[in-house]
C-alpha cells in the first residue's frame, strides 16, 4: 500500500471534522488552542467540582504536556536540573511528585451543536489513578468515590452533552494519583505487585533511573468527539487466508444506542484498495448495544482474490487496507471510523531440537521467518516520545534489517507505535505487564480490565504477532487463563497467546556481557532459564528462539559528552568502583554496580586489551564502536549460522535507548548510531554472508521469501599492509533456498611464519552477472586471538571523497557519496557522520548505507545518506574519522533551499570546499 493512505490514517485524529455529523478534536499539545496546567492537589484548596468550573483561576501552576507525565512538566518549565545530565534526577525530592496532582484546562466548544448531537470526553492513557470533572460535574465513578480509573492502558470516555456550553468556556479537571508502593528510591516494596497494570521500570531498573512520581499523569491522547446517538465502539476486521491468493475478511463492531429509544441505523463499510462495499441494517434497543457482523457468507464481497499482504521486513511489502465505516441514523450520519489493517495470517510450530527440546518456530501467510530484532524497555523514561520521534526509531529499525520488536512488560501505550510498525513491516511482540517477582498482581480486575483494552484497542494492527503473558516467568493460573481466554474471544487467536517471554519453547534469556563472537559461535548458553530439568546449551543445541541477549554498548563521544560532566570524563572508574561504588555519576548512566549484569569491567577490559589503552575519554569511545561491532554482528550471526539447526531466531536486549547510558543499545539515547548498530545491521541484512570464527566456514544466509540461485560467494584475506594473502581466496558458486543457509567453503587458514598477524577478512556474495549483492569484513589476529592493538599503526591516508547525487524535498534531504582510497595502504575504520556547518550541532537521526568501513589500496565506495534537516539550517559539513586519527571536514555542502531537487553532481561540479591533506 503506498505510503501516502498510511499517513492519511495516522492524520485522522487530526482533522477538525471528519463528516459533517462526526466530529474529533484534541485535547493535546498537537492543538495550539489548548493549554493543560498541574499543581499539587496539597496546594489546591478547592475541591474538583470548583477547580473543573469555567471561571475557577489555578495561581500559580506548571504548564503540562499532554500527553505526559507531571515529572516532565517540571522539566519542561526548567524547575529542576535536566534529569539527562549527570546524576541530576538522583537529587530531585521525590516526596514533592509521588502524591496526587490536579491536571487542568479550558476550551470553548469548537463547533455549533446540531440538535441530537452527544458530546463525548475522551482519554486514552491516564496513570495510574485519575478522577474526572467537566464544568463543575464529577462525570467518573460517584461524586465520593476516588480512583475512579485504575491502570495506564484503559481507556475512558464521558457523555458531557448535558454539562458542555455549547457557546462558551468549559473547563476540564483530572485528579491524577501516583502508585502506592516505592514512595522512595529506597524503599524495598515490589512496586509491580501494587503498581501493575503500569510502567514497570517507572521505579527504576537497570537501564533508567527512578522517576519522581513514577510517571504519573495524562500519558495518552486526549480529545472531544461529537457523534449523534447511535455510535460503533472497537470495529474488528479480520482476515484469514485460504491460500496466498484467496483471503477471508470478516468485518464486526459493537454499535451502542445512547437514546431512549429503539434506533434503526444502517452500517456500510468500503475497504480500499478494491472497493469493497458491504452494507447492513441493525435495530439497537434504547440505552443498550448489539454486535453487527459482516462475513463472506452474506457479502461474497468480503472474498479478496489476490490480495495484498502484508509483509514483516525482508519477506515483502507491509501493505496496508483502510476500512471506512460510515453508521447512518435515518438520514443522518451518525459515526464514522476509519481503521488501518493489513491481510495476513499467523502461525507458529515447535520443532524438537537435537537435544529433544522444542524450539518455537514463526510462520506468517505459510512462510517461515527466521526472527531479528531486539526490546524496547521503554521509548523514553519521561514519556516524551513524539509521532515524529516514533517513526524515526521504528525507520532505525527498519535500516538494521530487523523484522521484531519485543515490547517489554506492555512498556508502550501509544497507538502511533503500532501504526509505525504496521507502516514498516515490524513485528511486534507484545508483554502484558507482568515480570518475574511480579507475576502476581494487588488488584486482579484492574489488571484484567486493562487487558481486555489493549487487545480491543490494538487488534487491528497487523504488526502484533504474539500476546506474551509475563516476562521471564508465568502468570499465575487465573491471570493465565484469564489472558488466554480474551485473547481468544477478543483476537480468535489470530495470535498465539504465550505465557512466558523464556520458556516453554523458548531458550531463557541472556547473556547480557560482551563475549567474543568465537564465544557465541561454540556455545549456547544462558544465564537465566529457569528450568527442571535444565536445558540443554552446546554447539549445537540451546541457540532455539532467544528473546534477550545483551552486552554493554558505549555510545559515541559526541553523545557522551551530552550527559557526563567533563570533569568527570577522564580517567574512566576503576574496576572496584564500577563494582561497588554507587555513587559515581558514571554508575548514575550504568556502567557501573547498578548495571552489573552488562558486566561493566569486562567490557571496559576488552576495549583496553583488544584495541589497546587509551589516553582520553574520546579515544575510548572511538576504540569501544569496533568492539560494539563485532559483539553485536558475533551474536547476530552465531544465531544465523544455527538457523533451522535448532536456531530459529534472536532478539537483543535492547535495540531502543530510552535514557542516556552505556548499556543495551544499538543507536543511542539521541538517535546516534553506534558501533552496535552498525554490527546489528551487516548481521542481519536480507542476504548475507559470514564467516565463523570458530570453524572457518562461510554461509550464505537467505531470509527472504525468495530462494537465491547461481550466485558466487568469495573470500580475499589481506594482511595489514593491504596485501592478499593468495592462498586463502576462494569462491564458490551457491544456491540458497527461501529463508534458509548453506555453507559456500571454510578458509584454509594455516599461518606461515612470514604473514602478519593481524588479517582482514573481505567476504562478497555476487549475481551471476557479478552484481554485488552483500559484503562482510572482519579483522583478526592470526597469533593473538582478540588483540588488535596493531590497528593503530596502520599509517593516515587520505581519502578523495565527491558528492556524486542528491536529491531534497523540503527538509528531506539525500547525498551520495564516493569514498575512495587513493594510497598503497588500507585505510581501516572510517566513520562518517555529518554536522551543521554554522552551529557544528550533528545531523540526527541520519540512515547511512554503510559506516566504519575499510578501504583497501586502490579501493572505492559509495555511500548514501538520508536524513531531514533542521528548517534554519543551510550547510552541512561531511566528516571523516580514520581510526586513530582525528577527524577531518571533507566537504561543506549547500542545502537547497528551493522545494524539491534532484541533482547529480560531476567530478567538476562537486562542492568540496576542501580536501583532506595526507596525514603524517
Amino acid at each position: 500500500m503506498k505510503k501516502h493512505l498510511v499517513l492519511l490514517t495516522l492524520l485522522i485524529g487530526n482533522l477538525l471534522a471528519v463528516s459533517a455529523q462526526s466530529f474529533e478534536w484534541l485535547l493535546t499539545d498537537e492543538n495550539p488552542d489548548i493549554v493543560w496546567q498541574v499543581k499539587p492537589k496539597a496546594d489546591v484548596k478547592a475541591s474538583g467540582f470548583e477547580i473543573s468550573k469555567p471561571g475557577y483561576q489555578f495561581g500559580e501552576a506548571v504548564k503540562a504536556p499532554v500527553p505526559g507525565v507531571v515529572f516532565a512538566a517540571y522539566v519542561a518549565a526548567g524547575l529542576v536540573p535536566d534529569p539527562n545530565v549527570g546524576n541530576n534526577i538522583h537529587q530531585v525530592d521525590e516526596a514533592f511528585f509521588n502524591r496526587p496532582f490536579w491536571y487542568r484546562t479550558t476550551f470553548n466548544t469548537p463547533k455549533k451543536l446540531q440538535s441530537g448531537e452527544r458530546v463525548w470526553l475522551h482519554f486514552d492513557n491516564t496513570n495510574r489513578y485519575a478522577d474526572f470533572y467537566f464544568n463543575g460535574q464529577k462525570i467518573s465513578g460517584t461524586d465520593s468515590s476516588t480512583r475512579d480509573i485504575s491502570g495506564h492502558m484503559i481507556r475512558s470516555k464521558f457523555d458531557v452533552t448535558e454539562w458542555i456550553n455549547p457557546d462558551g468556556s468549559n473547563a476540564v479537571a483530572v485528579l491524577i494519583t501516583d502508585a502506592d508502593q516505592k514512595k522512595t528510591r529506597n524503599a524495598e516494596d515490589s512496586f509491580g505487585v501494587a503498581a501493575s497494570p503500569t510502567y514497570l521500570s517507572a521505579a527504576s531498573w537497570d537501564w533508567m533511573p527512578y522517576v519522581p512520581g513514577r510517571l504519573a499523569g495524562i500519558t495518552g491522547k486526549a480529545y472531544l468527539r461529537i457523534v449523534r446517538d447511535v455510535r460503533m465502539e472497537d470495529p474488528h476486521i479480520r482476515s484469514q487466508l485460504e491460500s496466498n491468493d484467496i483471503a477471508y475478511l470478516s468485518v464486526s463492531s459493537m454499535i451502542s444506542n445512547d437514546a431512549d429509544q429503539e434506533q434503526e441505523v444502517t452500517v456500510s463499510g468500503t475497504i480500499q484498495p478494491g472497493n469493497i462495499q458491504f452494507s447492513k441494517s441493525i435495530k439497537i434497543p434504547a440505552n443498550s448495544s448489539s454486535m453487527i457482523y459482516f462475513e463472506r457468507k452474506d457479502f461474497e464481497e468480503l472474498i479478496v482474490h489476490k490480495p495484498n499482504l502484508w509483509w514483516p521486513n525482508g519477506y515483502g511489502e507491509p501493505n496496508l487496507y483502510t476500512c471506512k465505516l460510515v453508521c447512518e441514523q435515518g438520514n443522518k450520519v451518525s459515526d464514522e471510523k476509519i481503521i488501518q489493517f493489513g491481510i495476513r495470517e499467523y502461525s507458529y510450530q515447535f520443532v524438537p531440537n537435537a537435544a529433544g527440546w522444542p524450539v518455537m518456530n514463526f510462520y506468517i501467510n505459510g512462510q517461515k521467518i527466521f526472527l531479528k530484532g531486539g526490546n524496547w524497555g521503554m521509548s523514553e523514561y519521561l514519556l516524551r516520545c513524539s509521532k515524529e520521534e516514533y517513526e524515526q526509531k521504528i525507520q532505525l529499525h527498519k535500516d538494521m534489517n530487523y523484522n521484531m520488536i519485543r515490547l517489554w512488560t506492555g512498556c508502550v501505550t501509544d497507538d502511533v507505535f503500532y501504526d509505525y510498525c504496521d507502516q514498516y513491516g515490524m513485528m511486534v511482540w507484545d508483554d502484558f505487564w507482568l515480570y518475574v517477582a511480579y507475576n502476581d498482581i494487588v488488584d486482579y480486575d484492574d489488571f484484567k480490565s486493562n487487558a481486555l483494552d489493549k487487545i480491543r484497542r490494538l487488534r487491528n494492527h497487523p504488526s502484533i504477532a504474539l500476546w506474551c503473558g509475563a516476562n521471564e516467568t508465568h502468570p499465575k493460573p487465573e491471570l493465565d487463563a484469564y489472558l488466554r481466554t480474551i485473547v481468544a474471544s477478543e483476537d480468535h487467536n489470530d495470535r498465539m497467546y504465550k505465557s512466558s517471554s523464556n520458556q516453554d519453547g523458548l531458550s531463557g534469556s541472556g547473556w547480557w556481557g560482551n563475549r567474543s563472537p568465537k564465544d557465541h559461535f561454540e556455545n549456547s548458553g544462558s544465564n537465566l532459564a529457569w528450568n527442571n530439568p535444565p536445558y540443554p546449551y552446546g554447539s549445537d543445541r540451546g541457540y532455539g528462539l532467544r528473546t534477550e541477549i545483551g552486552t554493554a554498548t558505549f555510545p559515541t563521544f559526541e553523545s557522551v559528552r551530552e550527559f557526563i560532566p567533563k570533569k568527570d570524563w577522564w580517567p574512566l572508574p576503576t574496576d572496584e568502583e564500577l563494582k561497588d561504588d554507587d555513587n559515581h555519576v558514571w554508575n548514575k548512566h550504568y556502567f557501573g554496580k547498578e548495571a552489573s549484569n552488562a558486566n561493566p569491567t569486562a567490557y571496559k577490559a576488552a576495549v583496553n586489551t583488544q584495541y589497546g589503552a587509551s589516553d582520553n575519554l574520546e579515544e575510548f569511545c572511538a576504540k569501544a564502536q569496533f568492539l560494539n561491532i563485532e559483539v553485536m554482528k558475533g551474536m547476530y550471526e552465531a544465531w544465523n549460522d544455527k538457523m533451522w539447526h535448532d536456531a530459529s531466531g534472536l532478539l537483543i536486549w535492547m535495540s531502543q535507548s530510552a535514557y542516556p547510558s552505556f548499556v543495551w543499545q544499538t543507536y543511542d539515547y539521541y538517535h546516534d548510531a553506534t558501533g552496535a548498530y552498525w554490527g546489528a545491521k551487516m548481521a542481519c541484512e536480507p542476504l548475507h554472508i559470514q564467516w565463523n570464527a570458530s570453524t572457518n566456514s562461510v554461509k550464505v544466509i537467505n531470509t527472504t521469501a525468495k530462494s537465491l540461485e547461481s550466485a558466487w560467494a568469495s573470500v580475499k584475506v589481506y594482511d595489514v599492509n593491504g596485501r592478499i594473502i593468495e592462498k586463502y581466496s576462494q569462491d564458490a558458486s551457491i544456491n540458497v533456498l527461501a529463508s534458509n543457509h548453506v555453507e559456500a567453503f571454510q578458509i584454509p587458514f594455516s599461518k606461515e611464519v612470514n604473514e602478519s598477524a593481524l588479517q582482514f577478512i573481505r567476504l562478497e556474495l555476487r549475481d551471476a552477472d557479478g552484481g554485488l549483492i552483500a559484503e562482510n569484513f572482519y579483522w583478526r589476529n592470526a597469533d593473538h586471538g582478540d588483540n588488535y592493538t596493531d590497528l593503530q599503526t596502520i599509517p593516515a591516508a587520505a581519502l578523495d571523497v565527491k558528492l556524486l547525487h542528491r536529491k531534497q524535498s523540503g527538509h528531506q534531504c539525500a547525498f551520495q557519496f564516493e569514498v575512495k582510497n587513493k594510497s598503497n595502504k588500507p585505510v581501516f575504520g572510517n566513520r562518517l557522520r555529518l554536522v551543521y556547518t554554522k552551529s557544528k550541532e550533528r545531523v540526527l537521526p541520519i540512515i547511512a548505507s554503510d559506516n566504519y568501513f575499510t578501504l583497501m589500496p586502490n579501493e572505492s565506495r559509495l555511500v548514501t545518506v538520508q536524513f531531514k534537516a533542521d528548517a534554519s539550517a543551510e550547510a552541512v559539513d561531511l566528516l571523516r574519522k580514520q581510526y586513530a586519527y582525528d577527524e577531518e571536514t571533507m566537504l561543506t555542502i549547500q542545502l537547497d533551499k528551493s522545494p524539491v531537487s534532484d541533482t547529480k553532481v560531476g567530478a567538476e561540479r562537486a562542492l568540496a570546499k576542501r580536501k583532506v591533506a595526507a596525514m603524517n
